[in-house]
């Protein structure tokens, strides 16, 4: 038995020449990554499972003030806007960076919820997908590993 392969049209090498490009400018892959920790930031306000640690519970005090403002009983939801200022920062072929605008004065307000205040008054309740030492969660890495992929177009969806 006898098999001949013969190439009639090349429909492999442009595809892998175009991914091997894209690879070279990773700047929509880390865009995309970014987008993805963002979209987790965002979601783990209203879904514990995505948060990287249990929020404490609300004290009384501060349970009674919310309810004279007319807020819920929800920690860090008052106005939403804490929940929706999760974004991308700056996006370079070398990085991505995620952050907030909102501040308390001239300190960030996201860093303050995440971390928890220096004084010891305000506790960690950590939004962005990282632990207390800068790493990233197994799921952030996860969904941003399947977001650059798909940026790239290494995965079908």
């Amino acid at each position: 038995m006898k098999v001949t392969i013969s190439k009639v049209r090349d429909i492999l090498t442009p595809d892998l020449k175009a991914r091997a490009r894209r690879a070279k400018n990773p700047r929509k892959a880390l865009e995309a990554m970014g987008l993805a920790i963002v979209s987790l930031a965002q979601r783990a306000f209203t879904q514990s499972s995505l948060r990287p640690s249990v929020w404490p519970p609300l004290k009384s005090a501060t349970l009674k003030a919310k309810k004279r403002k007319g807020y819920g009983s929800k920690p860090l939801i008052a106005s939403a806007a804490l929940a929706h200022s999760p974004r991308v920062v700056s996006v370079t072929s070398r990085e991505v960076v995620v952050g907030s605008d909102r501040r308390a004065g001239r300190h960030s307000l996201a860093a303050i919820h995440q971390l928890g205040s220096t004084d010891g008054r305000v506790p960690s309740r950590p939004f962005f997908p990282f632990t207390k030492t800068g790493r990233p969660t197994d799921r952030a890495t996860r969904t941003a590993s399947s977001a650059a992929r798909r940026a790239l177009d290494l995965e079908r969806p």
